[in-house]
């Protein structure tokens, strides 16, 4: 009877061992402080504007649009104010609107920001799937950067002018629905403010049971379409079925979250989601419901599946390319990675300009956040605005090519055989 009374409470402590969650959503004091309280903003009014004299309607009726007023200067001079959801506010003025014509014509267009200067260069599509950067001709910048003029041939019909190629929410469903089905667990994890699906993508073969982890983030700044690109050739990579992707995946699990901001996308905010903040200073207070259904469903996926998070991806664009990572003093338990997978990149993709920003865990960002809770490796990964786009490319490519050869050789951990649950 003893010796059964001994097994009992063993097993009740193995159990308990097995079942309670080795990680638990936690706040973060950080020597650099943000407000990520709801700050109010201006909402974008979605309308048409019709000059039935000038045979030309202009709206901001699609998802990922920003205009905020479209007038007639004179015949065939229109000009588009564009203003921020709130302020203060990073200067990263996105504008995206559409323009009907009748007949083909010539016209100008000026841009006149109501915070800030001008950023990004124009690009025109006449269906919303293929963009090209306009020449450089039929643009024109003032002096002061606070307005720009685009002149151009208006084709009949319709024509998207706008400071990015615009992947909007429902693009990005498509984009993730596209990828190997096989590979690809597809789920919505929560809801945005305006209640917008969060995406998620859980990427692996067979079970997840015990594997160690990357975590892939991406739009927390709605602008920041270059990152998004760079994140969509570096996941197309690790799904390609390749010996090397195939082999990675059998011992790694790839977590995404491809869109972290649907509702700032979708209005053609300039920074912020819905709550008016800066979704990229909130990762220590969760006060901002997509941080917090994200940094949970992590923590929730990490302790169902016995795995650790080894690394921290978040995609982003800037004025050029950078890396920003830790000072080498950040212990890490894959310490030295930021370093090795950098400078691969740089040796197979040459023309890669990027610089590298090391810095301390100081601040409430995802790749802070990736230490702080695991004391994995974050990565910020910020591509230029106007980074070529075959390089952007060649860049994921490369980038998840030298991310899966290290983790499977200098940088792998032995899976350590998992009790059942």
């Amino acid at each position: 009877m003893k010796a059964f009374f001994s097994m009992a409470l063993l097993a009740l402590f193995l159990f308990s061992c097995d079942t309670k969650a080795r990680y638990e959503l936690t706040e973060f004091d950080y020597a650099q402080k943000h407000d990520t309280n709801d700050q109010e903003i201006t909402p974008q009014k979605k309308r048409s504007y019709s000059f039935f004299e000038e045979g030309i309607t202009a709206d901001n009726l699609f998802d990922g649009a920003r205009m905020n007023n479209f007038s007639v200067i004179s015949e065939n001079h229109y000009q588009v104010e564009i203003n921020p959801e709130n302020t203060p506010i990073n200067p990263s003025a996105w504008y995206a609107f559409r323009v009907f014509s009748e007949n083909q014509k010539t016209v100008e267009i000026t841009l006149k920001y109501g915070f800030g200067k001008h950023r990004y260069w124009p690009k025109v599509s006449i269906d919303r799937r293929i963009w090209v950067a306009l020449d450089s001709t039929r643009f024109t910048v003032a002096e002061d950067e606070k307005s720009a003029t685009i002149n151009l041939i208006l084709p009949a019909g319709d024509f998207y002018i706008a400071a990015q190629e615009v992947i909007n929410s429902t693009d990005m469903l498509e984009w993730t629905q596209s990828l190997t089905a096989d590979k690809t667990q597809h789920e919505v994890i929560g809801k945005s403010k305006l209640g917008r699906d969060l995406l998620n993508m859980d990427i692996t073969n067979g079970s997840p049971e015990g594997k160690d982890i990357v975590v892939v983030l991406s739009r927390q700044h709605p602008p920041e379409v270059t990152g998004n690109l760079a994140m969509m050739a570096f996941l197309e990579e690790i799904v390609n079925d390749s010996e090397l992707s195939n082999k990675f995946l059998d011992q790694y699990r790839v977590i995404v979250y491809p869109m972290l901001n649907p509702d700032g996308v979708d209005l053609g905010h300039w920074r912020h989601n819905t709550g008016g903040v800066d979704l990229n200073r909130d990762w220590a207070y969760y006060l901002q419901p997509e941080i917090e259904q994200v940094c949970s469903d992590i923590i929730e996926k990490v302790n169902a599946s016995g795995g650790e998070v080894k690394l921290g991806l978040d995609f982003h664009s800037t004025f050029s390319d950078v890396y920003y990572t830790y000072h080498d003093t950040v212990a890490t338990v894959i310490q030295g990675f930021s370093n090795d997978w950098i400078e691969n990149i740089f040796e197979r993709v040459p023309q890669d300009q990027g610089r590298i920003s090391a810095a301390a865990v100081g601040s409430a960002v995802s790749k802070n956040w990736f230490y702080s809770q695991f004391k994995a490796e974050g990565i910020t990964y910020e591509i230029g605005d106007d980074t070529p786009r075959d390089l952007i490319k060649e860049k994921g490519k490369v980038s998840a090519q030298e991310m899966m050869e290290l983790l499977l050789g200098k940088y792998k951990t032995e899976i350590q055989e998992q009790s059942p649950r």
